[in-house]
Formats: C-alpha cells, structure tokens, sequence
C-alpha cells in the first residue's frame, strides 16, 4: 500500500479534489441561532487557464488574466435525489499562484460564502499539506483549513470573525463518492465473481 502524499499547490489540490463528495457538517452560531447538522454532496470540476470563465472573474476582479492558472467550479447538491445543478448554489474559483512559490497565492471567487458577491482570497499550503484560505469582507473575516487524510477523505473547519468576535464555525468531513465508472466496474467484477464455477474440493 502506497501512501498517499498531499497536494502542495492549489492546482495540485483541485485534481485531487476532482468529483463528488459527501459532505458531513456541524455548524455552530456562536450568537443566538441554532446550531445545524446536515449533509449535502459537493462536485469540484477542475479546469485550465484556457477556460472562458477565467475571463469574466479576472475581469470583474481587475486581475490580469495572464496570472491566472485555472481553477475550479464547486456545486453543492442534496445526496438523497438526482438534482438539476443549481447555480444558486454553485462558486468558481480561479487560481492565481505567487510567482516563484507557487504553496501560496490569491483565490479569485465569483461569490463569496458569506457575502455574495465577487472576492479575493489569499491562500498558503502549510509544511504538512494543510491549505488555508482567508477571506476579508466588508464587515467580517472568513477563515478555512481543508486538508487530506486519505485520498478518500478529506476534512475541513471555517470560522467568521465579525467586528465583535467569532460569530460561526463549521466543521465538515467529507468522503469520495464512486463515480458512475466506478460503480459500473464494481457490478461488473461482483458478476463475474457470482458466474465463475465454484471449485469442489475432495476430502
């Protein structure tokens, strides 16, 4: 068993994200709402420099589109029955690496978690894989950490810190979802397991 090295670089990071994943959170409001539990599934599509929507974010934002080294489109999508993407509840995020080191750099959002609209994030990969996001909005700061366990899981923890304190964390564990591909070959393989003729054994 080969073991499983973390991604170091955001490009790196969304290939190893790439397809859906049930996402398992605990939100904690640290004001006067209650708490919530729930579980939903994320598809993470990555995509090169060469895709359209680098244009329109890099645009919106005023960053050159030449600093640009792709990104990633992310849905969220109820796991209990086959859905129409929703744009309502859809973000793309384009990559934009410091030159020279490329474990940190900006994060260009087309929305925002906390505030809809369009944001920069800045970004750095820590020593042992862990990746860090912040965000400043207006009136509050958005901080996460994502990170690999395994190739199959991977775990992620937020925080908003408003003007008066920490108002909400949120802890999630998410799981790789078998593809359509992956499914296919599982059925195929238990059907030849169930034709192979069983072999007797004489005593």
């Amino acid at each position: 068993m080969t073991s499983f090295v973390p991604p170091m670089t955001m490009a790196d990071f969304l290939q190893a994200s790439r397809g859906t994943w049930l996402n398992r959170r605990s939100i904690h409001h640290l004001d006067h709402q209650d708490d919530e539990a729930a579980d939903s599934n994320l598809v993470i599509e990555p995509f090169d420099a060469s895709d359209p929507v680098v244009q329109r974010v890099c645009d919106a934002l005023q960053v050159a589109t030449d600093r640009a080294a792709g990104g990633g489109r992310f849905w969220w999508e109820s796991n209990l029955k086959k859905a129409v993407r929703n744009d309502d509840y859809a973000a793309v995020i384009v990559d934009v690496p410091e030159q020279g080191n490329p474990r940190k750099g900006f994060l260009l959002r087309d929305v925002g978690y906390v505030e809809k609209k369009s944001v920069v994030s800045t970004y750095n990969f820590a020593d042992d894989g862990v990746l860090t996001i912040t965000t400043r909005y207006d009136t509050n700061v958005g901080t996460e950490r994502c990170w690999f366990v395994t190739d199959q899981v991977r775990m992620r923890v937020s925080s908003v810190q408003c003007l008066d304190g920490v108002s909400m964390t949120t802890y999630c564990t998410e799981l790789r979802c078998p593809s359509d591909d992956d499914i296919k070959a599982m059925a195929d393989k238990a059907r030849q397991v169930a034709d192979s003729p069983v072999l007797e054994t004489t005593h």
